[in-house]
């Protein structure tokens, strides 16, 4: 089964994805993409342990490991959540060949020199670059903190904001 939904998030992995997410689409697994924190044991064992899903695994992944997870047997039989943290690691993912048509935009909180889009995303110019090049690529991008919130398109919000 393919992954249920695709979300970029500065926050990983925390409770709007694990209680409010997990609730509604009762994924199998949930996996974290991120190199950096997947070569780091410690910070590895500290986000796979953070919360105790019940028929839920939390795991974090290097682009490779997900790739291989991708196309493996685990991931035609299972509902995955997959998180990264920016646009730009979003775009690699596609790039490396994991397609999607929707990317939900959970949260990119304020931070130096980024620009609010609305009062959970905020954007510098390589996330609107990054941004912009998976609309080319026919995805569909779409602010929502949680399944029950409103959905917001992100691309007609940049527009307004940044153009």
């Amino acid at each position: 089964m393919p992954f249920v939904l695709y979300r970029v998030d500065d926050r990983m992995i925390h409770g709007q994805v694990v209680v409010g997410w997990g609730s509604a689409i009762h994924p199998d697994r949930i996996i974290l993409c991120h190199d950096e924190i997947s070569a780091n044991q410690w910070e590895k064992d500290l986000y796979e342990s953070s919360f105790s899903v019940p028929d839920c695994q939390i795991c974090v992944f290097s682009l490779d490991e997900l790739l291989d997870y991708f196309q493996g047997e685990e991931y035609q039989k299972e509902r995955t959540i997959l998180l990264v943290e920016t646009p730009k690691d979003a775009l690699n993912i596609f790039r490396a060949g994991i397609h999607f048509d929707k990317l939900n935009i959970g949260g990119l909180h304020f931070r130096d020199k980024k620009k609010e889009l609305n009062n959970y995303i905020y954007v510098d110019a390589e996330d609107v670059d990054c941004i912009n090049d998976l609309q080319k690529l026919g995805v569909k991008l779409e602010g929502q903190t949680v399944p029950n919130a409103k959905k917001i398109d992100v691309g007609v919000l940049l527009e307004k904001k940044i153009s």
